[in-house]
Order: structure tokens, then sequence, then C-alpha cells
């Protein structure tokens, strides 16, 4: 393997183990630079696109699993990732680096130099193969962003779809549940959507969506996702938030989604938007499938209520009656 012409980085908030792992990786012949931040570290991975990225679980602000996630949410290019261990750090949490936050290997410290530079050279081999794949690929006109969008993503929005929603879900409720973080679901849905389509025809109303769909998209953080969830429905994963938090996300978007006018070619058109939001940790969800109902009902007491409104889930509320809540 040519080692020269490989780059990695390596996200250490101490100095003298990066300095060390420095060293070391440049006697072998990479090039390596060093973030001694997560923020940093996520930056240089967004900008660079190194070949391998080495992270270290303990960081002054964001710990290497939150990086991981990250990473793997928000570059669209494959980089292995290797998370540094601790002495201490149990067993399921080491798991939980592979299968829940998407590293590829992991190394606990303190580390053997010629093992670390095993692990290194391991995981650029499999680096160069998915490489050269998309190469022929690329070649083959069959590009690897052409082909993740088609399977990801829904065809009118742009939005990722039901499907992907579904499997990012699963891992961003064991995260959160695991590590005991805040986590919000929120369901949306354009209020009397079918009045569009019967005054303005569908093709306008399939306008409206790509208009409401582009304005959701441009109000979300880095880490958060938002798919189509069916018809005029969307639906929101906010890690790391809890449901008040998401509340005032929410109606600000609400807001702005009430006051903005789209203009269609058939005239200008109003619309408002209802969202329903549960999060945890929450009293009696354990299952992610619990959430998404209560975030549904949630929906449905706000499409109860008047439409146009921002509920969060309350257990004492009675369930909105199916006739009240029509869209």
């Amino acid at each position: 393997m040519d080692a020269e012409k490989k780059y990695i980085l390596l996200v250490e908030d101490s100095r003298t183990q990066a300095l060390f792992a420095r060293r070391l990786l440049e006697g072998a012949g990479y090039r390596v630079t060093v973030a001694e931040t997560g923020r940093a570290g996520i930056e240089l991975a967004q900008t660079t696109h190194p070949d391998l990225l080495l992270l270290d679980v303990v960081l002054p602000d964001i710990d290497g699993f939150e990086i991981c996630r990250f990473v793997r949410r928000s570059v669209t290019t494959y980089i292995p990732i290797l998370i540094f261990t601790g002495e201490r750090t149990g067993m399921e949490d080491r798991i939980g680096a592979l299968t829940t936050v998407g590293a590829d290997d992991y190394l606990a410290k303190p580390y053997n130099p010629r093992e670390l530079l095993a692990h290194v050279e391991a995981l650029l081999r499999i680096k160069n193969t998915i490489d050269e794949l998309l190469s022929r690929l690329t070649s083959e006109k069959q590009s690897y962003q052409a082909l993740r969008r088609i399977a990801l993503t829904d065809y009118l929005t742009g939005l990722y779809n039901r499907h992907y929603f579904a499997e990012v879900f699963e891992k961003e409720f064991s995260f959160a549940i695991r590590y005991k973080t805040a986590l919000a679901i929120v369901l949306s849905d354009i209020d009397l959507f079918r009045e569009v389509n019967n005054k303005y025809g569908h093709p306008t109303g399939d306008w409206v969506l790509q208009n409401v769909s582009a304005l959701m998209q441009s109000r979300l953080r880095l880490g958060d996702v938002i798919a189509r969830y069916g018809g005029e429905e969307f639906i929101m994963i906010l890690p790391m938030t809890d449901a008040h938090a998401a509340a005032v996300a929410c109606e600000r978007l609400r807001e702005q989604i009430e006051q903005t006018t789209l203009n269609a070619e058939a005239g200008p058109i109003r619309i408002t938007v209802s969202f329903g939001i549960a999060a945890i940790p929450s009293l009696g969800v354990t299952k992610a499938a619990e959430l998404l109902e209560r975030a549904d009902k949630a929906l449905y007491q706000a499409k109860h209520t008047g439409r146009n409104r921002v509920e969060i889930f309350n257990p004492y509320l009675p369930p909105a009656p199916a006739e009240s809540a029509a869209k």
C-alpha cells in the first residue's frame, strides 16, 4: 500500500498522546492532521475528507461517539473510523461504537504501536476497495451518489424517505436509551392539504410540497433528520433535544410557514402546518415504536384543537376523534 498519499485525521485532546500517535503515523509515511476538539474534528472531516479518521472517546466538547454519528450523517464520501477507547470502557460501549454510531473499528488505550499501524493499514485497505468499486460505478455512469439518492430519498421532495427514517430512528433511539440522552420526534402535517389539491390541482399541490419541504429542511441543525413520512406528512428526528426545545424550534417554523406566501402559477397560496412532538426520556417509553405512536397522538391533538399548532404529547388528554382531526 502506498501510505505516502494517505491522509489521516486524528482527533485527540491530549497533546502528549497526539504527538506520539502523529510521529508514529508520519514515520510510517502517512500525512496527519491533529484536531484537539470535537468541533474542530467535525469541521476538518467535512472539508478535507480524510482517508481515515482516528477518534478519542473523551474530548473537551463532544465525545467521539457523537462525532462519529455526525460524520456518518453529514459526510457523503466513505471515511473509515477507528475509535480509541479507554481501559475502563465497557464491552457494551465498545460494541455500541461499532453497531450504533457507525465506527469501523476500535482500539483500547494504551495500545501497542505495531497494533495501531496494523489497524490503520487494514482500514485503509477497505477504503481502497470501496474507492475502486465506486470508481467502476462512476465509469459505468452509475455514480454512488446517484444510487444513494434513489435508494434513500423521496423522488418528489428530495427529502429522505420513510425507509431511511425507520433505519436511522432505530439507531438514534437505541443510542439515546443507552447513553441516557434526549431525543425528540416531530410529526408534522400540512393543514387541509386536500383543499389545495382540489382547488389548484395536483401539480400545484406537488409544488407546494416541494416548497414546504425546502423551508423545513433549511431550518434543521447539523445532525437533525427530516423525511417525507407519506402524503403531506413529514417527520423529524432531533437528537440531543428535549420536548421543550423541540417545541420552541417547531413554533418558529410554524410561524415562518404561516407568514410565507407561496406564489404559484395558479396564484398566491397561504398554508399552515400542525406539529406533534414526543421525546425521551419519558416514563413508559422503552421502544422506538412507542415514541412514534406518541408523536402521532400529539399531531392528532394539534389537529383536533384547531390546526396550525404545536402540541407536545400529553398522556392526560383524551385522544382526538378521527372525524374531528380530519386533515
